[in-house]
């Protein structure tokens, strides 16, 4: 069974989701035609809004109110999620919501098709698109973000998500000793100790919780790589 992680670690694992809001009248130079402005945009401007200026590929879930368990591989924080958590990181992560497949919403043309994809993995510029459908596996999941990332970065993933996962293990370790300071600490205040003993105790504290921040520094230096320039299509 594995030993469920600290809080430090669980802070990194868990994706950073985007939740774009559109406006009704967003688009510049295009007229609303209904009398809300609410309309589909075109899919490559649709793609754009989403992308930002964020320059990292896309992975782009779309919420789904009748197809229960299609977000599990992505959203669940179950044993074996840990890989999907790491990699997320070197994505642009956007949720969208169920009513996307409605025909005015703004960004319906990214979901095209009789049979829309729940999740689909992009170059930040719709190039190399990978659509996830149904009930899609996690190992699906994770050979197309590990091949949009091979095709993103000058480096690959491996060895970065190797020295993460180590600085998880590591993360663990100094929640524990900050625990057991926070403890030390808090028994020695209420049993009126020396202030000797209690300044020590403050002082290793410090020191642990200084070595989480460079901990927690290092794991976001590691799974930050700058993306190469996207070359447009001829």
């Amino acid at each position: 069974m594995t030993t469920p992680h600290g809080p430090s670690a669980r802070g990194i694992l868990k994706i950073d989701w985007q939740v774009p809001q559109v406006s009704a009248r967003s688009v510049v130079g295009e007229e609303a035609t209904a009398a809300t402005g609410r309309y589909a945009r075109p899919a490559a401007v649709a793609l754009a809004m989403i992308a930002g200026d964020d320059p990292r590929p896309l992975l782009v879930l779309r919420e789904c109110e009748k197809c229960s368990g299609t977000e599990d591989a992505l959203m669940s924080e179950a044993e074996g999620n840990e890989r999907t958590f790491l990699l997320s990181r070197w994505f642009r992560c956007v949720r969208l919501p169920p009513d996307v497949l409605e025909e005015n919403h703004p960004f319906r043309n990214l979901f095209p098709g009789e049979e829309p994809a729940h999740v689909f993995i992009a170059n930040r510029d719709g190039s190399a698109r990978h659509d996830l459908r149904g009930t899609y596996s996690r190992r699906e999941l994770w050979d197309a973000m590990e091949d949009a990332i091979e095709a993103n970065y000058e480096d690959g993933h491996a060895s970065a998500l190797q020295r993460v996962t180590r600085l998880l293990d590591s993360l663990d370790e100094v929640d524990n000793s900050i625990a057991d300071a926070e403890t030390r600490l808090e028994l020695t205040l209420s049993g009126g100790a020396g202030a000797k003993k209690a300044k020590a105790l403050e002082e290793e504290l410090a020191e642990r919780r200084l070595q989480r921040d460079e901990l927690l520094a290092a794991a976001d230096k590691l799974s930050s790589p700058k993306p190469r320039p996207i070359v447009p299509a001829r």
